[in-house]
């Protein structure tokens, strides 16, 4: 290769990487488990490049590159530590120290148990590591421009399980959020010597499960819990009203404890996608690709209910049993029935936003070749979570009214989420014809801005580095491995985010840890091995 032609690669390598800015966006969870080991051990920088069978998900174009008939199989084996530290301050304190209460919460650690899926017939289902067998196949008729193809894969996987007594249980005892794809048919189209499209359908499985305490740490609860305590110290029946005796002493309603559960099992059967892509190679050194791969808009349906807390119960019991007229109100609330457990169907409306990747590869010698990706996500239709009920719930009917996201018939958790975009990075060496070393990084931020953040989803920005291996076998078998790392760290100053710790006094909605500085560390690692043969 003369000097000439080695410059034009390098300029058209920075050609690409001068517009890389200081701030860097992807969808959360993008392109985690796949389970493509040459995909995550170049950060994901494929859609130029793309990976085999697994082009259905990367850039379908890609597929022309297979001949004959292909078979892909595949192994994920992964493992995840969340970490939360919630912290007081000195306005806090002095805050809680005005009404004489404790925070539980303050000054503790929380840790997640395990990892969880959400599992069909078998809801939030909590395993050590991660592992998942996953693989597909492809064929292309003998002197065809045509590739077929299918495999399975999850676009979407994130879960957890807490300790009952874990402080973070607040924003959920566990969590299960799946989206396995079980089957894609798709096609490749070689056009010409220099372009290929490709398009895929990805028939989903969608899951979610969700079992979270919630507590209403604000100043209008903290008032009232500070009233009914002087009122019922040393008393029985809490006081009389104009001649009408008024037990307000039976439970109690505090901003630091429970005051119910909502627990979710929402799914849908089979959830319909596509991807387009286009691959164009107009010499052999240099190669882009584009794939649009759409959104999914799904409607979630199962099982919704509210458990409210035993001290709850109690409270709205002695209520009933103070007078026939309280009574009346308390039994049209429906909430001292089964215990106060309230149990209904329901659904949820979730949207996963649709995505776009760009990207070029880049054989910068005969032994190195350079892959960047630019990956646009609409993060931005996650303004909210929407847990509706086929039946009004009358508690919720009464709250309505005061209570900033609660309706008749729905529980509303904002979310507030902004468009991600980020670049992918990867380069290989060819160390000899048979096999090749592969490093890659992928910076990335959750599209969750800086007053949206909590610890629901705590996955903020992070770092993702991989490296792997690849190695082909005699027969033109394929063994490809590579181990991937990654890290979030995100700090939410007390008051600073309206989804998890700001200081309104109205904010009822969620806001479990409102006055306390809260810090989240993620940290995951990922071992991904695949096996592509002739057959």
């Amino acid at each position: 290769m003369d000097n000439v032609t080695m410059a034009i690669r390098f300029f058209v390598l920075a050609l690409f990487l001068s517009g890389i800015t200081p701030n860097v966006y992807a969808q959360l969870g993008q392109n985690l488990l796949i389970g493509n080991a040459k995909a995550i051990s170049l950060g994901n920088a494929v859609t130029a490049d793309p990976p085999g069978i697994d082009s259905i998900h990367f850039n379908p174009a890609g597929l022309t590159r297979l001949k004959g008939r292909q078979s892909h199989l595949k192994f994920i084996v992964g493992d995840i530590s969340v970490v939360g530290e919630f912290t007081s301050n000195e306005e806090y304190d002095a805050l809680l120290a005005k009404y004489n209460f404790i925070d539980p919460m303050a000054n503790t650690t929380s840790e997640v148990k395990n990892f969880a899926l959400y599992l069909p017939g078998l809801g939030v289902t909590e395993v050590p590591v991660v592992a998942a067998p996953l693989g597909g196949m492809s064929y292309n008729p003998p002197g065809s421009d045509i590739t077929f193809a299918t495999a399975a894969y999850a676009p979407l996987m994130l879960g957890f399980t807490r300790e009952e007594d874990d402080t973070g249980r607040f924003y959920g005892t566990n969590m299960g959020l799946s989206r396995i794809t079980f089957l894609s048919p798709s096609i490749g189209w070689k056009v010409n010597d220099e372009l290929s499209l490709g398009a895929s359908i990805g028939l989903s499985y969608f899951g979610v499960g969700l079992s979270l305490d919630y507590r209403a740490p604000n100043i209008l609860v903290g008032a009232l819990k500070a009233a009914t305590d002087d009122v019922c110290l040393g008393a029985d029946n809490g006081f009389v009203f104009e001649g009408v005796p008024v037990d307000i002493c039976g439970g109690e309603i505090s901003p630091f404890e429970r005051m119910f559960t909502l627990e979710v099992e929402l799914e849908k059967t089979v959830s319909a996608t596509f991807n387009i892509g286009l691959l164009w190679e107009p010499t052999e050194w240099f190669t882009f690709g584009f794939v649009y791969q759409s959104e999914s808009n799904d409607t979630l349906e199962g099982d919704i209910a509210v458990i409210l807390d035993q001290q709850v119960v109690g409270l709205f019991q002695g209520l009933a049993d103070s007078n026939a007229t309280l009574k009346q109100v308390v039994d049209a609330l429906d909430v001292t029935k089964n215990g106060g457990v309230i149990e209904t169907s329901g659904s949820i409306n979730i949207v996963l936003p649709q995505h776009i990747a760009a990207g070029i590869s880049l054989q910068l010698t005969p032994k190195i070749k350079v892959n960047v990706d630019f990956k646009w996500t609409e993060t931005s239709v996650w303004q909210e979570f929407n847990f509706k009920t086929d039946e009004s719930i009358p508690l919720l009917a009464v709250l309505q009214p005061f209570v900033e996201g609660v309706e008749a018939d729905a529980i509303v958790i904002p979310r507030g989420y902004e468009d991600a975009s980020n670049w992918a990075f990867g380069i290989e060496y060819q160390y000899s014809d048979n096999t090749a070393y592969r490093m890659g990084y992928e910076p990335r931020n959750s599209g969750i801005p800086d007053d949206k953040l909590d610890f629901i989803i705590p996955m903020g920005d992070f770092d993702l580095y991989s490296i792997g291996l690849s190695y082909r076998m005699t027969d033109s078998s394929v063994f490809d491995i590579a181990f991937a790392y990654g890290i979030s760290d995100q700090y939410i100053p007390a008051g600073s985010s309206t989804n998890g710790n700001n200081n309104r006094g109205d904010n009822f909605v969620y806001n479990p840890s409102a006055g306390l500085d809260v810090r989240s560390t993620i940290e995951f690692s990922i071992l991904e091995m695949s096996y592509s043969s002739p057959f």
